[in-house]
């Protein structure tokens, strides 16, 4: 169990797995708890860590207050540093999706590379939340204060007329979860929460996340994640889980788990590019200046940016172009675009550009537009090669030039970086410089190898 000596500072949690990987954060829907966990969590095997909050209101956090989603992502964020997690995934369901990417946008914006993903289930979106107001009203009068009749109430709230297939046991425990929360809680949701508006401040998140819908949910189904959820995600898959409603992890807890352990190891098996340990202590050693190591540090570390420069659609075509420009293998991929977006969001460039485009950023714009309106990214490979064709069709004219432009950044930031460097064999890197000795070469003859030069690593960065 984690828990905090002052309970209005912190939210009740439940810690299990002992493996050294990421932690799964999961939290619940409207009414819900760490309890709606419990047939998931033993699925995914013991060596994943998992830690389950209670969000303030609800389960054993019903007594701490603050309501508001940016007081519900405070508690969840001074939480979350309180465990002292390294790296997390943040699972959150219905309600607490819309927390999560409130937190997300936290923390892109300062650059905390300890959040590595999203799963959302059936989230509650940025903006307010699409509920008719008929069923706000009845959900208020149903359980907005304790009276007689309460249980049935919250049993038609779980299962919803025995149109959701829960086992008994399931129901009766989640009943109880619901009867265990601050109505006051529950009000401030349907009254205030749901219906706040973050879209703005959200804008467009570039984290990995898998939206997850329930194929019969009437409230936050498939086509409402379209609508209003995915446009807030830049680098998002939706699945879609069949024959299930709104509650997918007491409903599907198989397929709950299945997902979440193929996102998450997929998500880690691909996290950042392979750079061979030789080459790394190259990196590490004296014969390079410390500029230079700081530079290739950097890059190593994956471009970071602010969300707004460029929109979800943009980004997407973006990364669908870099993919087709220089196809690289699935596993440890350079993150191409997200440099050339970096590059951008810095407005430092090169340093000068054709006459004929704009300035960088309104250029990418409407390249990307471009792009985007043939539908490029959902295009066949020989499709994509016909449309980048055309972009060259008139020698010397804007799109042809933006074409040469966006093909040289994607070079630069794939043979700039680390990975691409082992791959041939590059030791340029290690002639010393300002603050180090100029060591340089001492055998010039082709074919030639100095003891200290890492060998070409072609696995390091491939490209197929």
């Amino acid at each position: 169990m984690f828990e905090q000596n002052d309970r209005r500072r912190t939210l009740h949690g439940v810690e299990e797995g002992t493996g050294p990987g990421p932690v799964l954060v999961l939290m619940h829907f409207l009414g819900g708890s760490t309890r709606e966990w419990d047939e998931v969590v033993p699925l995914l095997g013991h060596q994943v860590r998992t830690l389950r909050l209670d969000l303030p209101g609800f389960g054993d956090s019903a007594a701490v207050p603050g309501y508001s989603v940016e007081s519900m992502a405070d508690l969840v964020d001074t939480t979350l540093r309180a465990a002292d997690l390294d790296r997390f995934f943040l699972v959150g369901h219905s309600m607490s999706g819309k927390v999560a990417m409130v937190l997300a946008r936290r923390f892109e914006d300062a650059g905390d590379s300890r959040l590595l993903g999203m799963v959302l289930v059936a989230p509650s979106p940025p903006s307010p939340e699409p509920i008719p107001a008929d069923k706000r009203s009845s959900m208020i009068e149903a359980l907005g204060s304790e009276r007689e009749g309460d249980w049935h109430r919250a049993r038609n709230y779980i299962t919803k007329n025995e149109e959701r297939d829960i086992p008994s046991p399931v129901v009766e425990r989640a009943v109880s979860e619901v009867l265990k929360m601050n109505r006051a809680a529950w009000l401030a949701w349907l009254t205030d929460g749901s219906k706040e508006d973050w879209s703005e401040r959200v804008g467009i998140l570039r984290l990995p996340v898998l939206v997850i819908a329930g194929e019969l949910d009437r409230s936050l189904g498939p086509d409402q994640q379209k609508a209003v959820t995915l446009p807030h995600l830049g680098n998002a898959h939706l699945a879609i889980v069949a024959g299930c409603s709104h509650l997918i992890p007491i409903e599907r807890p198989e397929q709950m788990a299945a997902l979440l352990s193929k996102f998450t190891q997929d998500l880690l098996s691909s996290d950042r590019p392979t750079i061979p340990t030789e080459y790394l202590d190259l990196i590490a050693s004296d014969r390079l200046s410390s500029q230079t190591r700081e530079v290739l540090e950097e890059r190593m570390r994956g471009p970071q940016w602010a969300s707004g420069f460029l929109t979800a659609n943009q980004e997407r075509t973006l990364r669908a172009a870099a993919m087709r420009i220089i196809p690289q293998s699935a596993s440890h991929p350079i993150d191409l675009a997200g440099f050339v977006i970096a590059t951008l969001a810095s407005g430092k460039g090169n340093g000068w550009r054709y006459a004929v485009l704009p300035a960088d950023l309104t250029a990418y714009r409407q390249g990307l537009d471009w792009l985007a309106a043939q539908n490029f990214a959902n295009l066949s490979p020989e499709q994509q090669d016909a449309c980048l064709r055309e972009l060259s069709r008139v020698p010397g004219s804007p799109s042809a030039r933006w074409f040469e432009e966006l093909r040289g950044d994607l070079t630069d930031a794939y043979m700039a970086h680390p990975a691409t460097l082992a791959r041939i064999g590059y030791s340029g890197i290690g002639v010393g410089g300002a603050h180090t000795p100029h060591q340089g070469f001492v055998l010039l003859e082709p074919n030639q190898q100095e003891a200290w030069e890492p060998a070409p690593h072609p696995e390091a960065s491939s490209t197929s």
